[in-house]
């Protein structure tokens, strides 16, 4: 993550958009009961983690995030003691076999070069019947007029980055079905994609 996107994820403008745009819409996609135990990959400072206890009402949240930083600055503003914020590597997670409920992504997965190994990840780590939850982008987001622009500015895989098609086949190959999903333009700039999926088989 360089500067300019540090700046990005940190700002109230990005706040809002994750709050009346994405975490809601999401609640409206998934069926998820209140009462479970979930993961966030990619939590940054904790803003999306605290609008999933809105949203969802899980038992319990386990937030991983690669960079030390920003679990420092997630920590420093959590007082729930049923949020856990740790250190994790989203392609190489710690969690055994089965554990969660639910896994949550906001827009983190393009970030991964080796998206293909975070999927197998989390279908490891969800429970039989288990959803993803995913909101995200990929790569014909950035050849719009104006995810050219940020294409400039941000710091992303692009080589390697993912395909929409591509992405939702690889979900139905390594044993996820697609429940549901949408395309939107939040401010009507970046395109995004809603996809709920749910673990089948063990």
């Amino acid at each position: 993550m360089n500067n300019f996107e540090f700046m990005l994820m940190n700002n109230p403008v990005r706040g809002l958009v994750q709050e009346y745009i994405e975490a809601q819409q999401l609640r409206k996609l998934s069926t998820l009961p209140n009462g479970k135990v979930v993961l966030e990959i990619g939590c940054g400072n904790g803003h999306g983690t605290r609008l999933i206890k809105k949203y969802f009402h899980p038992k319990r949240i386990y937030a991983i995030d690669l960079d030390k930083k920003m679990i420092q600055i997630a920590k420093q503003k959590n007082t729930d003691t049923n949020i856990t914020f740790e250190v994790g590597d989203a392609a190489k997670l710690k969690y055994k076999n089965n554990t969660f409920d639910a896994v949550f992504d906001f827009a983190i997965i393009h970030h991964i070069p080796n998206w293909k190994d975070c999927l197998v990840e989390l279908k490891r780590v969800l429970k039989p019947n288990g959803q993803l939850i995913i909101e995200d982008l990929s790569v014909e987001t950035f050849t719009t007029p104006f995810g050219t622009i940020m294409k400039r500015l941000l710091d992303h895989p692009y080589k390697k980055m993912y395909q929409r098609s591509e992405f939702i086949s690889y979900l139905k190959q390594i044993g996820f079905k697609v429940i549901k999903k949408e395309t939107h333009y939040p401010l009507g700039t970046i395109q995004y994609f809603h996809i709920i999926a749910v673990k089948t088989g063990l």
